[in-house]
């Protein structure tokens, strides 16, 4: 009886009008509990609808007014309704907004808001159970624009025997920034600090800047607006070099350079910036010439430090202090007589009296040739070939001292004679 019934109950359960039967049921049960719960209210919180400003633009362009100071840019909502509405809202096509039609005046306002719902949900089906703020608080200000100076400073570093000049060039030089003008009137300069390390080579790039006030601090506005993003900026890098100071020596006297003479520059040498170019081409700065036959045993002065051109001098002196001391020579004095003086070149037609009847000579050299010397082996000869025509009376021309058999003496200073000049045919 068991197995009979069983056969029947497997033959049923394998009939396909069974199964029909029971999926049209099941159609029906599921129909209906739907039905019966779309119609039941419930509530739903929404987390961070957005606050929005209805009118914020036609009232900057009409009135030159903009929100700002928003204490709050989002709410949160406790919405009550039926489960098929409420499954068409979510944060995201739910509004905040506020009406800005009625603002005419900068100054600070406390406004509520209305909740704006998508088209396919109107407000009658929704009911708010609560929100977490009730009014919103904001600041209108005036909407102004000034143009403020683009300010920098390098703070990477450079490679060594380079240098980075302070002043940087920006382009464009000035920028513009307008919005409220509380936030606006903040803004002092557009800042740019360049932080790149070990630089061996001009740069120039462009880049974005900052904000900052009088004091150096960010000025951080959403509301202000840039008329440009980017500034570009060149960065110079010169070369530096230490250059040596050195003066030209000119031998006499019977002193030389090389042999006679102990030079002392102070400071001896100066750091040098400018074009790599430039730099190169400096191996020292020649303050100036010196004449060893200037002087007998010392001389000293100051001169001025004159960088080559496309170069400055950094190391914060503009003059040197050169001392030349004469070493190893002696120097005597020797009174030329009358007849140790002539004249060469006399013009034609004319006579030369030579009126001076002695002439002391400084003369300087090694010690054991000036021992052996006398006046006689100086000759004091005055040529008169760039004398004048017509000229007579009392003339004092330079006179070149010879000096005979000593090759390694010579004479400090320079030296003039008086000589009478008279026409060959004025006694006549």
């Amino acid at each position: 009886m068991k197995k009979e019934q069983a056969k029947n109950t497997n033959r049923i359960l394998d009939s396909k009008g069974f199964w029909m039967v029971f999926s049209l049921l099941a159609a029906i049960l599921l129909w209906t509990y739907v039905t019966s719960t779309e119609g039941v209210e419930v509530e739903k919180v929404f987390s961070n609808v957005k606050i929005v400003f209805s009118g914020a633009e036609a009232l900057r362009e009409s009135s030159g007014l903009i929100v700002t100071e928003q204490d709050i840019s989002s709410v949160d909502l406790t919405l009550r309704a039926t489960r098929r509405v409420i499954t068409k809202l979510n944060s995201a096509n739910i509004t905040a907004a506020i009406d800005l039609s009625r603002v005419v005046t900068d100054g600070r306002y406390s406004v509520s808001y209305e909740i704006n719902y998508p088209n396919t949900v109107s407000s009658d089906e929704v009911t708010v159970v609560r929100c977490s703020a009730d009014v919103v608080n904001f600041y209108v200000d005036r909407q102004t624009r000034k143009t403020v100076p683009v300010e920098g400073e390098f703070l990477g570093s450079t490679e060594e025997g380079y240098l980075a000049d302070d002043s940087l060039i920006f382009d464009p030089m000035v920028v513009t920034v307008s919005g409220p003008k509380t936030a606006v009137n903040a803004v002092d300069h557009a800042y740019i600090a360049i932080t790149r390390m070990d630089v061996d080579k001009t740069l120039q790039f462009s880049t974005t800047y900052e904000l900052r006030d009088a004091e150096g601090n960010p000025v951080d506005d959403a509301d202000i607006l840039l008329d440009t993003q980017e500034v570009t900026v060149t960065l110079n890098v010169l070369s530096t070099k230490l250059v040596p100071l050195d003066v030209t020596i000119v031998n006499g006297g019977g002193a030389t350079r090389d042999e006679n003479t102990k030079i002392t520059i102070v400071p001896a040498s100066v750091l040098l910036s400018g074009d790599a170019a430039a730099i190169d081409s400096v191996s020292k700065i020649v303050l100036g010439s010196i004449d060893l036959s200037d002087f007998a045993s010392g001389y000293s002065a100051t001169y001025t430090i004159v960088p080559p051109d496309s170069t400055d001098n950094l190391s914060g002196v503009s003059e040197a202090s050169v001392s030349v001391e004469i070493v190893g020579l002696s120097t005597e004095v020797f009174t030329l007589g009358h007849d140790n003086i002539s004249c060469i070149n006399v013009p034609e037609g004319y006579n030369a009296e030579i009126h001076t009847q002695a002439l002391s000579v400084t003369v300087r050299g090694p010690a054991e040739q000036i021992s052996q010397m006398n006046a006689s082996n100086l000759r004091a000869v005055a040529d008169l070939s760039d004398i004048s025509v017509g000229v007579s009376g009392v003339i004092n021309p330079y006179a070149r001292i010879y000096i005979d058999g000593y090759p390694d003496v010579g004479v400090i200073g320079d030296y003039s004679i008086y000589v009478g000049l008279t026409q060959s045919d004025a006694g006549e």
